[in-house]
């Protein structure tokens, strides 16, 4: 899907597409793999986690912390980073905004996922939200003070 926007960003260039236009496609694309992505993994992850704790449900206390502290982890830093690689691979600079502001939305969004009263349409919803707002905050980029 990224070779196929990255195609057509470069073969279409500026006479059918703006690079605006261009930048706020890749937002969304790299938005969506980095969400969906780093949901999937976490979810996986929650998953080892509770087959650990049931596995041996006398374990103590530390059953399932490792697997616990690995999905935490994955939730917090995967979203910045794949965001971050994403939009280098797009050959796209300039995503402080963008990485910063969409891990704090990630944050946001995703503690109301990770309680788990959410059931699939709504974390799909997050997740289209999520993608939205990565798409219009790759749209910003800073600028050089004029002297």
């Amino acid at each position: 899907m990224s070779t196929q926007v990255r195609e057509h960003c470069a073969v279409h260039g500026e006479a059918m597409m703006s690079s605006r236009s261009c930048r706020w496609l890749k937002g969304i694309v790299v938005s969506a793999a980095a969400a969906h992505g780093t949901y999937w993994v976490w979810e996986s992850a929650e998953q080892w986690e509770s087959e650990a704790r049931h596995a041996n449900p006398d374990g103590g206390i530390g059953t399932g912390f490792i697997e616990g502290a690995l999905a935490t982890f994955a939730w917090l830093t995967l979203v910045p980073l794949l965001l971050w690689s994403g939009m280098r691979l797009l050959r796209e600079r300039d995503n402080q905004l963008l990485v910063t502001m969409g891990s704090a939305a990630w944050i946001t969004l995703g503690t109301q996922m990770t309680e788990g009263g959410v059931g699939r349409v709504e974390t799909e919803l997050f997740l289209l939200a999520f993608t939205l707002l990565g798409g219009f905050l790759a749209l910003f980029r800073p600028t050089a003070p004029e002297d």
